[in-house]
């Protein structure tokens, strides 16, 4: 039997082989129509239909994700409500093996922050997601790095 956090699992999962196969339509299927995010760069965009002429170029020939492979590991679920969940994702690049790095440089680590609302069908998309570079060493549980 499939769980909420099952399903959340699997949206992630989709967004992962998305980014790794350059799919800007199968990413972008993801999202609200009505989306906001803003990328790792820091840039806002507003709607999906933006979005995905930015995904679209950034996994285009040439583009500067086009040779990339990330992983995201779930960090974090919590439900606002039923319908409602907010997700964190920990980015990390990955080799053509899905291995992430060992030496503890990693320019595409990440936190990909994303709100999720089910839409009429029953389906989770995301609504509104930010992507944040990570320039610090993860915390510990007592706070420290």
């Amino acid at each position: 039997m499939t769980t909420v956090r099952d399903e959340i699992a699997e949206l992630v999962t989709r967004y992962e082989t998305a980014f790794n196969n350059n799919d800007a339509k199968a990413m972008n299927a993801l999202f609200s129509k009505d989306t906001i995010f803003v990328n790792f760069g820091g840039n806002l965009v507003f709607g999906a239909d933006l979005l995905y002429q930015a995904q679209a170029h950034v996994f285009a020939p040439g583009g500067a994700l086009e040779n990339i492979s990330v992983r995201y590991l779930v960090e974090s679920i919590v439900f606002l409500t039923p319908e409602v969940a907010v997700v964190h994702t920990r980015q990390r690049s990955a080799d053509s093996d899905g291995q992430l790095p060992t030496d503890g440089h990693d320019p595409m680590e990440s936190i990909l922050h994303m709100t999720l609302m089910r839409d009429a069908q029953g389906h989770w998309r995301i609504r509104v997601a930010q992507n944040t570079p990570v320039t610090a060493p993860p915390m510990k549980p007592d706070g420290s790095h």
